[in-house]
Order: structure tokens, then sequence, then C-alpha cells
């Protein structure tokens, strides 16, 4: 049972129930929208409360780690993922798609995996922390500059950056100092599978069906999404391994440069923009679910299964 909790983790099963559910029933697409920003919001919120009390009152030892975590997920996977689109991507809804994953900061499940996969717990952490705090600058400028020909609600971005970024880090460090982070620690597996099961179901019952008719676009999204993930994993693991880097450091590098928050990014598109801009999301959740499988096969080639095996929240 712990090799197959291993494999396969309760978001994964969560992913493929609700693509399975948003196929047979998309009558509650409308209802899935309106909960899913709410819902990202306590994913964010909830998963961030694995930070420690304490964690941002000494900045400089975070300074170097957090700078990693910008330049890995930013300047080097959203940057691949940008300029590979623009070769490939020619139709405008999917193109906004991109630029919103590209303008996303890590995935969360950066925080449980570096946990199960034995990387530098501090290194990913504070890489995430980074990436978090730089999104809410680098976000929007990402929008502005890629999307500069397409109408946009400018207020309505900043606000939601205040809502997804801000709000989150916010909340779960007031949660901490205060100690309400054990009021929630019982529940918190639950309610982050809830909530991820929503924004899924939202983007298969919204958008599912698009990714059928458009096969063509649909094999150029998969293929950057294995490309900027694959590729890029495979090219830090050289470079890390040509300079000597330690194994745990590593797995914190390959985290921060390969996974991005594309439940956000979705939810974002089919929010804010439409059905058509959530698919590219669809694709990069799947495509890293397998990535993230494949890091699980390789440390079981070095590392005995850990007896208790988290799950990662997404």
């Amino acid at each position: 049972m712990a090799r197959i909790s291993y494999y396969f983790s309760r978001p994964l099963i969560l992913f493929l129930l609700a693509g399975l559910t948003g196929i047979i029933l998309p009558q509650g697409a409308d209802i899935g929208k309106a909960l899913a920003l709410p819902a990202l919001t306590i994913i964010l919120t909830v998963t961030l409360l694995s930070m420690p009390r304490g964690f941002f009152r000494k900045p400089y030892p975070l300074l170097a780690p957090a700078l990693w975590g910008i330049g890995m997920n930013y300047f080097i996977l959203g940057n691949f993922i940008i300029w590979s689109s623009v070769f490939l991507i020619r139709d405008e809804n999917l193109w906004v798609g991109i630029v919103l994953i590209a303008a996303v900061p890590p995935a969360v499940s950066i925080i449980p995996l570096s946990e199960l996969l034995r990387a530098e717990q501090k290194a990913a952490l504070a890489g995430l922390a980074g990436a978090y705090l730089g999104a809410i600058l680098i976000a929007p400028l990402t929008g502005i500059g890629f999307l500069k020909y397409i109408p946009l609600n400018y207020s309505g971005i900043i606000l939601l950056v205040l809502e997804l970024i801000v709000l989150p880090l916010l909340l779960s460090r007031i949660a901490v100092d205060n100690d309400w982070d054990k009021i929630f620690k019982p529940y918190k597996e639950i309610i982050n599978d809830w909530c991820f099961f929503i924004v899924c179901y939202a983007l298969a019952a919204s958008s599912l069906y698009l990714v059928f008719r458009r096969p063509l676009d649909l094999l150029f999204i998969a293929a950057i999404a294995v490309t900027s993930t694959f590729l890029i994993g495979y090219c830090i693991e050289k470079i890390c391994l040509f300079y000597k880097v330690p194994p745990e450091k590593v797995l914190s590098l390959l985290l921060l440069g390969t996974l991005k928050n594309y439940a956000l990014a979705g939810g974002i598109a089919l929010v804010v923009f439409n059905q058509q801009a959530a698919v590219p999301a669809i694709v990069f959740i799947f495509v890293m679910f397998i990535y993230e499988l494949r890091l699980k096969i390789k440390m079981k080639t070095i590392t005995d299964i850990p007896s208790v095996a988290k799950p990662a929240d997404q």
C-alpha cells in the first residue's frame, strides 16, 4: 500500500477523477468556475502554513535561495515556455493560456515533494517564497508585456495578484504566528483535496472538450510542456552533476526549475479570459504529474520508500 501511495499521490488520483467527472457531468461548470479562485486561495494559504514561524524574520540567509527560486522558475522555465511557444502557438486564446503559465509562481506541491524526495528543505522553501514574492511584480509585468495587444482589465489583474499571491502569504503568516495553523493541521489534507478537485473539475468541465477538437494545437502544447519539463530537468541535472552539487540541492533546483502552479494559471484563464485559454493548463498539469512520477521512480532506485509517504498537495 505504501508503494502505491508513494507513486500515485492523492492529487494525481483527484486530477483524473475530476477530469472524468468533468467529461461525464459538465453541467456544474459554472458553479466550478465560480468556486475556482476561492478554492485556489485556500489551497495556497493552507499549503504555505508549512513554512515555519519566523521564516521571513531573518531574510539575509534566505536571499540566495530566494533568488535561485526566481531565477529557476521565471528566468529559465518561464522564458523557455514563452519563447518556445512563439513559434508554435498561433491561436490567441491558447497564447493567453501559455503566457499565464509562464507568469505564475512555482507549484506549491514543491513543499511536500521536497520532503518526500528528501530535497534540501530550506532551499526549496526559500526558493518558493522568493518566487511568490517576486511574482507580485513579475506576474503582472509578464502579462502586460506579452499580452499588450489583447484588451486587459489591469485593475482586475492587480486584484487577482493580491488575492492569489499576497493574501495567501499574509494569511499563512498570521495563522502561523498565532498558532492557528495547529487548528487546521488535522484537516489540511482533506481541505486541499476538496479544493484541488473543485479547480480541476472546473477546468475539465469547462475546457476539456476543446482539447479533442484541436488535436494539432494539443500536440504543440504537449510538446512545449514535455520539453520545458523534461528537457530543462535533464539540463539542470547534468549541469549540477558537472559542478558536483549535492543531490539534495539538485532536487530542490529541479523542483523549482520544472514545476509551476498550472492550476493557478488555469483558474485565472477560466475566470478572467475564456475556456480556450485554460486548455494549456490542463495539458501542463498532466505532464507535471508524469514528471513527478519519474522523479519518484528515480529516487526509488537510490533510496528506500519512506515508511510514511506524504502525498503532494497541488
